[in-house]
C-alpha cells in the first residue's frame, strides 16, 4: 500500500519554500541584482504563512548548491539553481 502524501505534510511545505526561493533568486539575478538579503526571503514567505519551513528549505538549498549564501545575511541563485528552476517549472513542480 502506497502513503498518499497529506498537502499539508512537512516535506511538502519544504519543498513549496524552497520553488519559492528559487523563483525569487532567479528573477532578482534576471534584473541584475543577484543579492536577496534573509529579510527579503522571509519577507515574502510570510505573505505565504510558510516562514516556518525558511531555515529548513534555504540550507537544503545551500546544501545542494543551488543557491550560495554571500556574508551573513545575503542570497544568490548559483548556475545549477537556475537549472532546477528551469526543471522544477518545466515538470511542473516548483510549488
Amino acid at each position: 500500500m502506497n502513503k498518499i502524501q497529506n498537502p499539508e505534510d512537512s516535506e511538502s511545505g519544504i519543498h513549496k519554500v524552497e520553488g519559492i526561493i528559487l523563483e525569487k533568486l532567479f528573477v532578482r539575478s534576471n534584473e541584475q541584482t543577484p543579492l536577496t538579503s534573509d529579510s527579503e526571503l522571509r519577507e515574502i514567505l510570510t505573505e505565504t504563512s510558510d516562514s516556518v519551513n525558511f531555515d529548513i528549505a534555504i540550507e537544503n538549498l545551500i546544501v545542494a548548491g543551488f543557491v550560495s549564501r554571500i556574508g551573513d545575511n545575503e542570497f544568490q541563485i548559483t548556475m545549477n539553481g537556475s537549472e532546477e528552476h528551469s526543471r522544477r517549472t518545466n515538470a511542473d513542480v516548483l510549488f
